[in-house]
Parts: C-alpha cells; structure tokens; sequence
C-alpha cells in the first residue's frame, strides 16, 4: 500500500494529476460554497484551514462511491482537497471580515448590516444540516457495513 503511495507521488504524471484535481475542485460550486461558508463560521484565521480541508474532503466523500481505497483516499485528490479547502475557507474568512467590517460602520437598519445579518444565520444554518446529514451518512454506513460483512470485501 505505501510503496504504491510512494510510487504514485514520484510518477511524472503526479503534479499534473493534482492540478487536474484542483481545477475540477474550483469548478464545483457545491465544494466552493461550503468551503467559504466553513471559513467564514470559523472563529479564527488559524481554524479556517483545518475546517476548510476536512468540509472539501467530506463533500468530496459524499460525492464519490465506496467501492475502492482509491476512491475514498486518492492518491493525487488529498493534496488538491486540502490545498483548495484551505484556501477557499481563508477567503471566506477573509470576505466575512471584509463584510462585518463595512456592515458595523453603517446605521442600524441599513441593507448592508442587514445582509450580514441574514447571510450570517443562512450560512450557520446550512452548515449545521450539512454536518448533521454527514453524521448520519457516517452513521448508516458504518451499520450498513456491519450488518452486511460481505459490502465490506
């Protein structure tokens, strides 16, 4: 398993491969968006990376079948997904700040204040369903797999 790892990673076609992956992950919406929404809840600079990382990663295992190693740790997807999870929440942190920051100066009622407002508990909302669907993914899985021995070979 390692030596095929180790193989992969020094092949000429690896560095290609993980650009590949990256382009296709920015040309995902659905991973942008949570990415940017997981950077944005993060309370820290320093936690949007792990919290971007980890969300491209389980969004990316909700889209991809569970039927081989490789479809669930790619060899040349791992780095692309922590790289483009990475700096997608950094950038959703940053544009929340950007937002909090021009919405504080304004008036109370303002459309500006407003919009944080509701951007601020749609994101929070849509992230707490995402994570709870996640988990119970997890969950059906795990007791599918162990009910069923033979899904798991």
């Amino acid at each position: 398993m390692f030596e095929h790892i180790w193989r992969s990673i020094h092949s000429p076609g690896y560095f290609p491969s993980v650009l590949e992956w990256m382009i296709d992950i920015l040309l995902n919406p659905f991973m942008v968006v949570m990415c940017l929404m997981a950077g944005a809840l993060a309370g820290k600079g320093w936690r949007a990376i792990p919290y971007g990382s980890l969300t491209c990663y389980v969004v990316f295992l909700s889209r991809s079948p569970f039927y081989r190693w490789e479809s669930i740790f790619p060899v040349a997807g791992l780095p692309a997904l922590l790289i483009d999870g990475a700096l997608l929440a950094l950038l959703g942190f940053y544009l929340k700040g950007v937002l909090r920051t021009r919405s504080a100066v304004r008036p109370e009622g303002h459309w500006l204040r407003w919009l944080y407002q509701s951007l601020k508990v749609v994101m929070l909302t849509i992230v707490v369903m995402f994570w709870v669907l996640v988990v119970l993914f997890i969950v059906i899985f795990t007791v599918s797999v162990a009910t069923q021995p033979s899904l798991a070979h």
